[in-house]
C-alpha cells in the first residue's frame, strides 16, 4: 500500500530536518517528571537522543530469555518492566557500558 502524499511530504520534511544536523546521542538521567528520558529538543534547536532506555529494555528482555528459556514471552516482558523500573541511573549506565564493551568484543 502506497503512503498518502501528505505522509510522503511529512517524511521528507523530517528527513530534511535530520540532515540539518545539531543532533547528539548521550545518556540522559531521569527527571522529576519522567522516569525515562528518551530525548529532548532544546530552545536553540539542538536535539539530544538517549539510546540507553530502548537498548536496555531489549537487552534485559533477551538476556532473560537466555537465562530462562522456558519462561513465557509475557512473563519475560513483565519481568523486564519490573527490573527496568527499579534500576537507578547509575545501574542503567553500568549495564549500558557493559553492553557497549560486549558488543564491541572488548571484554
Amino acid at each position: 500500500m502506497k503512503r498518502a502524499s501528505k505522509d510522503d511530504q511529512l517524511f521528507a520534511s523530517v528527513l530534511l530536518e535530520l540532515q540539518a544536523g545539531w543532533i547528539k546521542e548521550e545518556f540522559m538521567p531521569r527527571s522529576s517528571t519522567y522516569r525515562f528520558v528518551h530525548g529532548e529538543c532544546t530552545r536553540q534547536g539542538e536535539i539530544r537522543v538517549n539510546p540507553v532506555h530502548v537498548i536496555l529494555d531489549t537487552l534485559i528482555h533477551e538476556l532473560l530469555h537466555r537465562l530462562h528459556p522456558k519462561w513465557s514471552e509475557s512473563y519475560v516482558r513483565r519481568t523486564t518492566t519490573y527490573l527496568r523500573r527499579r534500576m537507578n541511573d547509575d545501574e542503567a549506565k553500568q549495564l549500558y557500558a557493559e553492553y557497549q564493551r560486549q558488543k564491541e568484543g572488548v571484554a
